[in-house]
């Protein structure tokens, strides 16, 4: 496919990057001359210099012909105006980055009219993420598929974990039998497996499951903690705005910290329930001050990615409590999970994962099928289908079904009902599916066939 992205700055970049790895044509379209020749001579790009408003910069860029136009740069006005252009222009779907909560809220609404396919905010995926998170504080992470019918939660197998030197199928037997192991991290290989596996300490596990049989699960592998009722945050940016307002919403106290006197006056005025305190969040005596003892939870959210790990090994220290840490740079993340901070999140990966889910989808010949796309490591996804009605393994139990190596199916969501496949499950017409895959650049249902 043809994709052209405007805006290179850490999303743009990291976009096109990704998509360079899946085979596709990038084109990339920025004002400054340096960093379109940084990304030229590093990739396999094409690069345009010039405004993405200008009709000559975007015929140079070849959008008229694009299958896919998303435009990243740091202005939403822009990011809006250059994708209603594009679409104009002949690109097949557009695609922008808006941030600002109030032209969100209106812009979704608008998406027909102005032609634009799909708008994302980085900031509001990063934030629904870590409430994901927070729901589930006994695991690493936890990410929700059909509509929340199905978890995929990543806990790690300790040195007195009762699961420990067991098969998979003897773990899941012992903690209630509803549940799949579908990936095991070790070191740094990663294996889809089968039921004789044997876990290790050190292993990271990802489970699939529905929330009350994971609740379980942390209760008999001694890891259990209760759902985050009251959360401290550290930095007042546009995802504590995000993740403090869905908090609130679900009955969570909320107490946010941010230096910044006129932000904390915007915040004060937009979350009522929520208490905001100016002051130095990255001060220990500030945190204990503010009661981080007491807190279920502690999440660090400031611009800067040495202060979110000191402040979060520093809440850590202070006894039981959940620590969730906002980490941007890749290498300093691998440094801080080796420092025991494992509810590590990354915005910029989030987003990725979800513009690429939709990269996906276009090149699927049902555009609806594919739902959901999360990374859970280089070596492995799990994604979420819609079983369409000309799926040749429909009505098939899924033991007759000759699946590729390194396939899983976790789970299978009927309308209400979650289903645990068996051998003798079957695929039904919008069955919606958890697959985990170590197959690369999976876009339909079909291609788990041999």
């Amino acid at each position: 496919m043809k994709v052209v992205i405007v805006g290179i700055g850490k999303v743009g970049e990291s976009l096109a990057t990704r998509l360079l790895k899946e085979k596709h044509d990038v084109i990339v379209v920025d004002e400054d001359y340096q960093t379109v020749e940084d990304i030229v001579n590093k990739s396999d790009v094409k690069g345009v210099v010039g405004t993405c408003l200008d009709r000559a910069i975007l015929t140079d860029a070849e959008v008229d012909t694009a299958d896919c136009f998303f435009a990243c740069t740091l202005r939403d006005e822009l990011n809006i105006l250059s994708a209603v252009l594009a679409k104009k222009m002949g690109a097949k779907r557009v695609v922008a980055r808006v941030r600002d909560p109030q032209y969100l809220s209106s812009l979704e609404s608008l998406k027909d009219e102005l032609g634009v396919d799909m708008f994302f905010n980085p900031e509001y995926r990063t934030a629904m993420e870590i409430a994901q998170v927070l729901k589930f504080p006994s695991a690493i992470s936890a990410d929700a598929f059909a509509s929340g019918r199905v978890t995929l939660t990543e806990f790690r197998i300790t040195e007195n974990s009762p699961i420990r030197n067991m098969s998979v199928m003897e773990a899941a037997r012992t903690a209630g039998g509803r549940m799949l192991f579908a990936v095991v991290q070790r070191n740094n290989q990663v294996v889809i497996p089968s039921g004789d596996f044997v876990l290790e300490a050190g292993d990271l596990v990802h489970i699939a499951a529905e929330e009350k049989d994971l609740l379980e699960l942390s209760k008999k592998i001694n890891v259990f903690k209760q759902r985050a009722k009251s959360v401290i945050i550290v930095g007042g940016g546009r995802i504590a705005y995000y993740l403090a307002k869905k908090l609130l919403a679900e009955g969570v106290k909320v107490k946010i910290i941010e230096i910044n006197e006129e932000r904390c006056r915007e915040l004060d005025e937009a979350l009522d329930k929520a208490t905001v305190i100016c002051a130095d969040g990255t001060e220990p005596s500030v945190l204990e001050e503010e009661g981080v003892k007491s807190a279920d939870a502690f999440v660090a959210l400031t611009g800067v990615d040495e202060e979110n790990a000191v402040i979060s090994l520093f809440a850590s220290s202070l006894g039981d409590i959940k620590v969730v840490t906002k980490i941007s740079s890749a290498p300093l993340a691998k440094m801080v999970l080796k420092l025991g901070l494992d509810s590590v999140i990354a915005p910029r990966e989030i987003v990725i994962d979800q513009l690429i889910r939709f990269v996906r989808a276009q090149q699927s010949e049902d555009a609806e099928g594919i739902n959901a796309l999360y990374r859970i490591h280089d070596k492995a996804e799990a994604i979420e289908f819609t079983v369409q009605p000309d799926f040749p393994g429909l009505n098939i139990p899924l033991k007759s079904l000759k699946l590729k190596k390194n396939v899983l199916l976790c789970g299978v969501v009927r309308g209400e009902e979650f289903i645990l496949p068996s051998g003798d499950t079957s695929l039904a017409v919008h069955d919606r599916v958890l697959v985990v895959t170590g197959v690369k650049q999976v876009t339909e249902l079909d291609q788990i066939l041999k």
